[in-house]
């Protein structure tokens, strides 16, 4: 074999380095997919994970994002440690994602079943969304704006709020996981950007209604409970009021009738007794008014009982998905 001439193997070299710096400039613009792709394949979901995830109904896609941000349920102490800095005395936390982390609060109440779903889910959109190219995020930016406008939720715009203070700067991608995970219909193209995500949006929204309801349930029976005892509050001072009145003028009335009867001053029997009657009559009607305005007062009593349950019931509903709290420490 004859030897290659010097001007081939410069050849060879050059087209070798060429290739190499290509590969490096390939490797570089793509570093994140790769390292997703490397995660992927090294993580292993546990039951629960997976079990999240296909109540969420992720798609391949949409498991990737999650799997890839190696996702763990943690509880209150090793939780507020990945997710310290975005701790609020005034929010609640049940997830984050933070440096390519998913972590999720492990909330066990059964009545908020579905909350680890959604949050899992939330928590997948902010990893996705983080990856969109710059045009595409322009795009999608545009989408969510005009979808949260039409969303006419004061819950929502009270979240949205609360993540101005706590992730200054981060509002769109905050809707883009709050839109994808709690409102329905959000318009043909918007949907159809979140089916890469999902294999049926609607499944991760009924569990985000179902959980909210929970809460929304107990908010309308501490309202109507304390709408109630505010009318009855007054409608029994108003009656108390009156009642005492009578009270003191039946007293009053009584004691000039047993004066006259003392001093002789009826003109017959007959005077006299019909006065003595109408007495008794009245002494009966305050008797059962009495019986009246102490059944209302009962059904008071009853009433503010039933509201001290429910706000025990939200007290402690809150308190499971609270984060924040510590839990009080044993003697």
């Amino acid at each position: 074999m004859e030897p290659q001439p010097r001007s081939s193997r410069g050849f060879v070299r050059l087209v070798v380095s060429v290739v190499l710096f290509a590969a490096a400039i390939w490797l570089f613009l793509n570093r994140q997919a790769i390292i997703d792709q490397v995660s992927f394949w090294q993580y292993r979901p546990t039951q629960e994970i997976a079990a999240l995830a296909d109540r969420a109904a992720l798609s391949d896609h949409g498991r990737f994002y999650l799997y890839s941000a190696f996702p763990e349920i943690q509880d209150r102490d090793a939780f507020n440690k990945s997710c310290n800095t975005l701790r609020s005395s005034e929010s609640v936390v049940l997830g984050c994602y933070a440096a390519h982390r998913i972590y999720l609060f492990n909330v066990t109440d059964q009545k908020l079943d579905g909350i680890k779903e959604v949050t899992a889910a939330h928590e997948m959109l902010h990893a996705a969304y983080e990856r969109l190219s710059e045009a595409e995020r322009t795009r999608v930016d545009k989408l969510v704006n005009e979808a949260a406008a039409k969303v006419a939720d004061e819950n929502l715009k009270k979240l949205l709020k609360e993540y101005d203070k706590t992730e200054p700067g981060e509002r769109l991608n905050e809707l883009h996981s709050i839109l994808g995970t709690q409102v329905g219909n959000l318009g043909t193209e918007l949907e159809q950007y979140y089916q890469q995500y999902f294999t049926d949006r609607s499944k991760v929204v009924a569990l985000s209604e179902k959980y909210e309801s929970v809460f929304a349930d107990l908010k309308s029976q501490q309202d109507q409970l304390a709408a109630d005892l505010e009318q009855m509050a007054r409608d029994l001072s108003q009656e108390s009021s009156d009642f005492n009145a009578a009270i003191t003028q039946l007293n009053k009335d009584i004691g000039t009738f047993n004066s006259r009867a003392q001093s002789g001053d009826f003109d017959s029997q007959a005077e006299f007794n019909a006065e003595r009657a109408d007495l008794i009559a009245r002494q009966e009607q305050l008797r059962d008014r009495q019986s009246t305005l102490s059944a209302k007062i009962a059904l008071y009593n009853q009433k503010r009982t039933q509201l001290e349950a429910v706000n025990s019931q939200a007290e402690a509903l809150n308190n499971s998905i609270n984060s924040n709290l510590s839990p009080v420490p044993a003697l």
